[in-house]
């Protein structure tokens, strides 16, 4: 008996001295994630310069459904149709400027706007795309609201967090006419700890523990439902192949193959579209969305037959007849 429970003494100090050093390293790498990925939400905040070809644009505030006060652009539209552009995390408006170019110099209106907790937007903390929704929500309000644009003829794109946010938003609301996503992610919950993989459970666990904390909706947040809503409208998907979560990109881009523009830039990793392919990214872009918001006709006046004014022949009143005077009519001569 004695022996049993020395063997049994023996065990649990064997169980405790094998156990225990993995549990401080499963914490030490939750922990590690957590404070990784906490830094995600502390990022500069610079001012927005506008460049001296937007000399058209006007500066802006938007206000959203929950008081956020959001700064931004609006270049005004010459075909009646307009886009709102929302950049990626640690962004600004500014970072948006190659396609904005692209979008003003084919006629559109352009809206680039700081989301919350970036640039000069107010908002105390990035949501990557949750409550980013509201931006683009008050965004395309804006832009419908212009006197330049038909409200049926806006469209909306987005980078990264913020194509997630146009995602959603088009998803729900049917008046946006077409949608571009740029280097979008599956779901919010994937993008926040796929880069946290490797050691499974703690440390993507680990990694989402700065979201929880902030109260984000990871769930609510699903670029790979929002996609099946958005159809049939125009809808084109770019990414590069060098972009963190290839196998994520091969399932949305399977995904939407059948009825969207798909677009994968050899080279090209997170949002260096314009430096890897400076002609191919502007060309696609602009022709997809003249062929969604297409260029409206020019109205010809009808032409009207200016037929001369005939004035009325005016008669002309005869004169009076002199009656002869009493002298002429008893005959007395002249002198």
């Amino acid at each position: 008996m004695a022996g049993v429970l020395k063997r049994i003494r023996w065990g649990r100090l064997l169980g405790v001295l094998v156990v225990l050093p993995c549990l401080l390293v499963a914490l030490a790498l939750f922990g590690r994630a957590a404070w990784r990925s906490e830094q995600y939400f502390h990022y500069p905040k610079p001012a927005a310069v506008l460049p001296a070809d937007f000399a058209s644009a006007r500066e802006v505030t938007l206000r959203t459904e929950d008081g956020v006060e959001l700064r931004g652009w609006y270049v005004p539209s010459r075909n009646r149709a307009a886009w709102v552009l929302a950049h990626g995390l640690s962004q600004t408006r500014v970072d948006l400027l190659p396609e904005a170019r692209v979008l003003r110099d084919a006629g559109y209106g352009v809206l680039l706007f700081d989301l919350r907790a970036h640039g000069q937007s107010g908002g105390d903390t990035s949501t990557w795309g949750d409550k980013e929704r509201l931006d683009v929500r008050a965004a395309l309000e804006f832009a419908r609201t212009q006197p330049d644009v038909d409200p049926a003829r806006v469209g909306a794109l987005g980078f990264s967090i913020g194509s997630a946010a146009v995602a959603e938003v088009a998803a729900k609301d049917e008046k946006v006419a077409a949608v571009v996503l740029l280097s979008p992610f599956n779901t919010l919950w994937l993008a926040a700890a796929y880069d946290f993989r490797r050691f499974g459970v703690v440390t993507q666990t680990g990694a989402l523990v700065p979201f929880w904390r902030r109260g984000i909706q990871l769930e609510e947040v699903r670029t790979i439902d929002a996609v099946e809503r958005i159809r049939p409208r125009p809808l084109l998907i770019i990414a590069g192949t060098e972009e963190s979560g290839q196998p994520l990109l091969d399932t949305l881009f399977t995904q939407v193959g059948p009825y969207a523009q798909t677009w994968r830039i050899p080279g090209a990793s997170h949002g260096n579209f314009t430096a890897t392919a400076p002609e191919e990214y502007p060309r696609r872009l602009r022709a997809f969305a003249e062929g969604a918001l297409p260029p409206l006709p020019v109205a010809k006046e009808a032409a009207v037959e200016v037929k001369p004014v005939v004035k009325p022949a005016v008669k002309k009143k005869k004169a009076p007849v002199k009656k002869p005077s009493r002298q002429t009519q008893t005959g007395a001569t002249a002198r």
